[in-house]
């Protein structure tokens, strides 16, 4: 399969899967507002609230159930492909760097362990990394540190994330900078 069609495929699935998720929200809204209601008529509520809907009480009773077993605050959520979109969006906004800077600035990402501390300063920390690390002197170590400390939190989080998942392909190459493995 062509990576064209993979992408129009998961673009596909996402829509399917946003409506799946809006469809369940929907429902979890209807059964919040239905045993709200049913609690503000009190007793008897439920029995007058079915008649009113002309719905049986065993309809009214799964909704009370629903709404029981529904966390407050779940009926809106950002769409489940809300995180991939986002890193996307920022791979698109980074400063190009050759193909053979990217593929080292991955090896290094895969040999650290990256964890929560990451979160304030991931540029900056990708920077160190390239600084630490013996790299040979035609990758430029100097500017691909500097490179990495421009990056904005999301952008560098978009680079470890493309990083990680051997997706280095996504990140943008420098004019007539070849790819060279990946």
């Amino acid at each position: 399969m062509t990576s064209e069609l993979h992408r129009l495929l998961e673009a596909a699935n996402a829509r399917i899967q946003h409506g799946n998720d809006e469809r369940a929200a929907g429902a979890d809204d209807k059964a919040r507002t239905i045993a709200d209601e049913a609690a503000r008529r009190g007793r008897g509520g439920p029995r007058q609230l079915a008649d009113e809907l002309g719905v049986s009480e065993k309809t009214i009773s799964q909704a009370i159930a629903r709404a029981r077993n529904t966390p407050i605050g779940s009926g809106r959520t950002l769409p489940p492909d809300t995180l991939e979109r986002v890193l996307a969006a920022e791979r698109e906004t980074l400063p190009p760097l050759s193909g053979l800077q990217w593929e080292a600035l991955a090896r290094l990402v895969r040999e650290t362990v990256i964890d929560v501390l990451w979160i304030e300063q991931p540029g900056g920390l990708l920077a160190q990394d390239v600084e630490d690390a013996e790299l040979d002197q035609s990758l430029e170590p100097a500017l691909l540190a500097e490179a990495c400390r421009g990056f904005s939190r999301v952008q560098a989080l978009a680079v470890i994330d493309a990083c990680q998942r051997g997706d280095v392909a996504t990140l943008p190459v420098k004019d007539g900078v070849a790819w060279t493995s990946q």
